[in-house]
């Protein structure tokens, strides 16, 4: 399949086992730096594709790893809470990589899949190059009111979704949050997020943190960003979710950062 720039999906839907025998869904796209896209709670690695990330990246040289994180879109839904640990997510980020014969890459992720990279980083040090989360930090964060959003039905979660980003819930977005396992949901943040901020100091990574200004947790991804010796990107009059749609300055912020580290991964 060819993307809206003649762009070649390399493998199309493929398939990793991670350590715990979850499967989890990637594929790959283009040629060039491999960058890993992480996405965000009750999405798949179809929002990706759908904000226009894939066009813009592959057009500028890059080799995209798309996976849906477990629980999310084509990989395993577990109802335990225990099997979605930071531990958990990073190695499947290693099957994933393994999978497709990538050695390391830059890895990057928005709100959840923000999460999900900062844990690669810590765990996986040596598969992961430079470091991009948007929306995310490793300071203890309380998941109640996405408990709430999704106790009984999505509505609530789509609700809250549209006030901050009207217009940009498309019909193929909402489908695919109704098509989600709600127990799995609810497994994935039925913990509080713990603070890892002492481990993630020290970060090998290159880091780059984005935050929109009018997103509650602007200031601690900005903090975050200081902590780790890194650059921040604040994205004015933008929220958690505008944040991510906001493509056209993301992209070449990201591209430049990442041209400017020096590891080369592959």
């Amino acid at each position: 399949m060819r993307l809206a720039n003649g762009f070649q999906r390399q493998r199309g839907a493929a398939q990793a086992i991670s350590r715990d025998l979850v499967p989890i869904a990637y594929e790959v796209v283009g040629a060039g730096r491999p960058l890993l896209l992480l996405h965000g709670f009750t999405e798949s690695r179809a929002c990706w594709f759908e904000a226009g990330y894939v066009d813009a990246f592959a057009l500028r040289g890059r080799q995209l790893i798309l996976m849906d994180c477990r629980g999310h879109g084509a990989s395993g839904k577990l109802h335990e809470p225990s099997a979605y640990s930071g531990r958990k997510c990073a190695e499947d980020v290693i099957a994933v990589l393994d999978d497709a014969g990538i050695g390391s890459a830059d890895v990057m992720g928005h709100s959840m899949g923000g999460a999900i990279a900062l844990a690669a980083a810590m765990h996986i040090p040596d598969r992961i190059g430079g470091l991009v989360v948007n929306g995310a930090h490793p300071f203890a964060q309380d998941l109640s009111p996405l408990r709430a959003a999704v106790a009984e039905s999505f509505e609530p979660w789509l609700a809250w979704a549209q006030r901050l980003a009207p217009g940009r819930l498309s019909p193929d977005t909402r489908q695919r949050i109704l098509a989600n396992d709600i127990r799995a949901l609810q497994a994935c943040v039925a913990h509080d997020r713990p603070d890892r901020s002492s481990a993630l100091t020290q970060l090998r990574s290159p880091t780059l943190a984005i935050a929109g200004t009018l997103d509650p947790i602007c200031d601690a991804v900005r903090r975050f960003a200081e902590l780790a010796g890194g650059e921040f990107l604040p994205l004015e009059d933008r929220n958690h979710l505008t944040a991510f749609f906001s493509v056209e300055d993301v992209v070449p912020a990201v591209v430049a950062f990442l041209d400017a580290t020096g590891s080369r991964p592959g």
